[in-house]
């Protein structure tokens, strides 16, 4: 294990170790103070604060780039790991982002066969949420991902804002989202709509639609059900 002396420059270039070239085991770290703290380091560099790279083949058969386990045994909150990038006031660029991941495959390489099981596949980010035998109070809330978007003063209701933002970059796809059943129950609703105020559903007619009896449909969303193809009609807004 490598003991850091202050102002001690750390290269394990070209060396072989026998052991963690850095180990903080058993370690209890004080109230407010991290193993490894920066402060005021200041990116020259795409890569940022921390930059690793390598190469693995066929063994170990699955490996972790980065792996983080933490425990709560109380009342203690844990939330993972953090990414706060911000766009300072003066600050004039058109894109920020709390953290990007590419799964990427390159010419040459093959994507074996899922066999149609799920979480099988490549994906640029994988999310699971797992409720084992826990209590779980009718109040609780489980997701596998939330997601919040929060304007401050500005109204931007009326721009190109959305919760989730998607494109297909090259070539087609087949399916926006594909949901699929391995358990004996699914999801009770396909949406949840906890607000009936027109924004963006509403329950009542209005004045908007016309009676869609006599009306022929102006539009359709594809979609397949088990192995069959359905489709769910669209109809413009009342003349």
């Amino acid at each position: 294990m490598y003991q850091l002396h202050q102002g001690d420059p750390i290269s394990f270039a070209d060396k072989i170790l026998e052991t963690h070239a850095i180990n903080f085991s058993s370690m209890t770290l004080a109230s407010s103070t991290n193993a490894i703290r920066g402060a005021s380091v200041n990116p020259t560099r795409a890569s940022g604060w921390t930059s690793f790279s390598g190469t693995v083949s066929t063994t170990p058969a699955a490996v972790y780039s980065d792996y983080r386990e933490l425990h709560t045994t109380g009342t203690a909150a844990v939330l993972g790991f953090g990414s706060f990038p911000y766009m300072d006031s003066g600050a004039s660029c058109d894109s920020l982002f709390g953290g990007q991941n590419i799964a990427y495959v390159s010419t040459g390489a093959t994507v074996t066969t899922a066999a149609g099981a799920p979480a099988v596949g490549v994906f640029a980010h994988f999310l699971k949420t797992v409720i084992d035998g826990a209590t779980f109070n009718s109040g609780g809330v489980a997701a596998c991902a939330f997601m919040g978007f929060q304007a401050n003063v500005t109204d931007v209701q009326a721009r190109d804002t959305s919760i989730i933002n998607a494109e297909v970059a090259s070539g087609g796809i087949q399916n926006v989202i594909k949901f699929q059943c391995t358990a004996a129950k699914g999801a009770t609703y396909l949406f949840n709509f906890t607000d009936d105020n027109g924004e963006p559903v509403s329950l009542t007619n209005g004045s908007d639609l016309n009676d869609i009896s006599a009306t022929a449909n102006a539009g359709w969303i594809k979609v397949l059900v088990g192995s069959t193809v359905r489709y769910i009609p669209l109809y413009a807004v009342k003349a």
